[in-house]
């Protein structure tokens, strides 16, 4: 049961470093891509909306480094709990901070970079409409 227990765990954080990097990677592209798209244009009005998905996505980029920082810590903690021989409730005490930490990395990793989306179409629509 333990050995189910812990194939579950190790599958469940590769399918989770997989969705951090899946996210990552597709940040750095939407920034490089907008950047590219405002290349040699001056900063007017009417990049606003870009600028604010480019931080969007830059915000998203940050949580991700940030989630991964923090899964690296946790798996260091981790291991220093079963190196002390810790009680289940004494790895728990240790480790809720960087769990806690870690969502909340993720979840605003994918929000940014949801809100960089939307407000990139938005700048795109905007000046179609123009």
């Amino acid at each position: 049961m333990k050995d189910d227990l812990n194939s579950l765990t190790q599958r469940l954080a590769e399918e989770l470093s997989k969705y951090i990097y899946f996210l990552l990677a597709a940040s750095g592209a939407a920034i490089a891509y907008a950047l590219d798209q405002a290349d040699g244009k001056a900063l007017t009005k009417d990049l606003i909306l870009l600028v604010l998905a480019l931080l969007g996505w830059c915000g998203s980029f940050y949580f991700g480094v940030r989630h991964l920082r923090l899964f690296r810590q946790h798996i260091i903690e981790n291991a220093k709990a079963h190196l002390a021989d810790e009680t289940f409730e004494q790895m728990q005490t240790r480790l809720e901070p960087f769990v806690v930490k870690m969502e909340g990395a993720s979840n605003l990793q994918y929000l940014l970079f949801i809100c960089g989306v939307f407000l990139y179409i938005s700048w795109r629509v905007v000046a179609l409409v123009m």
